[in-house]
């Protein structure tokens, strides 16, 4: 192996230790608490992924471009913030669906704290499968768990950071364009630094789409991070 290749490898390492310290920080909640995001409480319960140790959901709730009147389906919502700020911001319907169940609880009572309950709707399932047959939506969002690991043995909190070999990630992009409507939008919330975006643009080829970023910003976390928002087109 070059000793660029080496050094590349060895920084990608370097960023997923910090992730998982992160998210070893995070388990340690054992009660639910709160946090603000853009002037709005949430409710965080323990092993769901948390807004206070994870600056992405702030940055995409505030940047995602929600369009007044449409409906949208959220993927991996955690908590629900995204999608309850996207109602705010003037989302007709929001559709949000969780792989954890602890995370679909969170999310309703979130939805209960804003009195969301007529605009804000949440089912526990593995991305697409909740749907009902018909169901398209304006827009479809997910924060994707961009870190890319190899292991297959993660719990439901690990599923909101990583994806083992990808494999949700292309489902994802190979499946999502059958659940839009006619001129409809997929936006992905992505981290160039901590995810593979080779992978990510392999999969939207393989799918017929092509990707544009339409929103980008820097924070820091254990070491500064790319976080980004990409639209996928046909």
């Amino acid at each position: 192996m070059r000793e660029t290749e080496l050094t590349k490898q060895l920084e990608y390492s370097d960023y997923l230790e910090g992730t998982r310290k992160i998210l070893e920080q995070s388990k340690a909640e054992t009660e639910p608490y709160k946090v603000t995001i853009l002037g709005k409480e949430f409710i965080v319960y323990p092993n769901v992924f948390s807004p206070k140790y994870f600056n992405d959901t702030e940055l995409f709730a505030e940047n995602l471009p929600v369009r007044k009147g449409e409906e949208l389906l959220e993927i991996g919502p955690g908590t629900g913030a995204i999608s309850i700020i996207a109602v705010y911001k003037g989302a007709k319907k929001v559709l949000a669906i969780d792989i954890n169940p602890d995370a679909v609880v969170n999310i309703q009572a979130n939805i209960a704290l804003h009195q969301m309950k007529e605009k804000t709707e949440v089912r526990q399932g593995y991305l697409f499968t909740p749907l009902k047959q018909g169901e398209k939506f304006d827009a479809i969002f997910w924060n994707t768990p961009f870190g890319f690991v190899e292991n297959q043995d993660i719990s439901d909190l690990e599923k909101a950071v990583y994806d083992p070999g990808y494999r949700s990630t292309e489902n994802f992009m190979r499946e999502a364009r059958a659940h839009l409507k006619e001129g409809g939008r997929i936006l992905i919330g992505f981290s160039t630094t901590l995810g593979r975006f080779d992978l990510l643009q392999k999969f939207a080829k393989d799918a017929g789409l092509s990707l544009k970023m339409i929103y980008e910003t820097e924070s820091e976390e254990t070491h500064p991070v790319k976080f980004e928002i990409f639209s996928a087109q046909a």
